[in-house]
């Protein structure tokens, strides 16, 4: 749970301070936003595989 924290956090910091630099439109803000629950689906069934491979490799 610690780990979806700091990547909420860590999505939502990114975005911000990029679209605060570019002043990009606001529907594009948005979208990036909602790009984070793709991006944080991907995290984790990354981290998952990483896991699982390590530890059939173990046994």
């Amino acid at each position: 749970m610690f780990v979806d924290l700091v990547f909420a956090v860590g999505w939502v910091t990114m975005v911000h301070l990029l679209f605060r630099v570019l002043d990009g439109p606001e529907w594009a803000y948005y979208t990036f936003m909602l790009a984070g629950v793709v991006a944080y689906f991907g995290f984790v069934s990354s981290l998952e595989s990483a896991t699982a491979g390590r530890e059939r490799s173990e046994k």
